[in-house]
């Protein structure tokens, strides 16, 4: 297995996973890979549970993820973590890498008016009640994470500290 370290923030949709990464590249170094950008590249129909669509958005995340690794030791990235793509992606990066995985909790209501507010230009547009059944699933699937942040009422300096907790054990 390779030295390199892959952080991964899994949860809801406007949970703040995209603000937590971008924190941790400003303040820790730790290059924040926007994997929506690839994403938003791929054509998408009007199905929310299309498979070539979804094996196909983590085949290019992870192909992403890899080449980005080429040059740096460590990034973080995020994503709702559902479907059997992402567990078949993160598998394999498994294989090949150090995952730490990072629960980021929020409740439901303050997703919804979290994605409400955000910039759609840097991220996928979803209908509200898109989000809701994207955020229902991800309640419901549980995954289990190596460590935890509870992102409802939190500061950008709570925030850090957080992370800082998790890279401390890292050590």
């Amino acid at each position: 297995m390779d030295s390199k370290r892959i952080y991964l923030l899994i949860g809801a949709k406007g949970s703040g996973k995209s603000f937590i990464g971008t924190l941790i590249d400003k303040h820790f170094g730790i290059r924040f890979v926007r994997v929506e950008d690839w994403v938003k590249t791929l054509k998408r129909n009007d199905s929310l549970i299309d498979d070539n669509y979804l094996e196909q958005v983590f085949r290019t995340i992870e192909a992403g993820i890899r080449s980005e690794l080429l040059t740096s030791d460590q990034l973080v990235f995020e994503s709702t973590g559902l479907t059997q793509y992402f567990d078949q992606m993160l598998k394999s990066l498994q294989g090949d890498f150090q995952i730490v995985t990072i629960g980021v909790q929020a409740d439901l209501e303050t997703c919804l008016k979290r994605v409400k507010k955000r910039d759609q230009s840097i991220h996928i547009d979803f209908s509200d009640k898109e989000v809701n059944e994207i955020n229902l699933a991800v309640l419901n699937a549980n995954r289990q994470t190596d460590f935890e942040i509870d992102n409802r009422d939190m500061t950008e300096t709570d925030l850090l500290s957080a992370f800082q907790a998790i890279l401390n054990k890292q050590s």
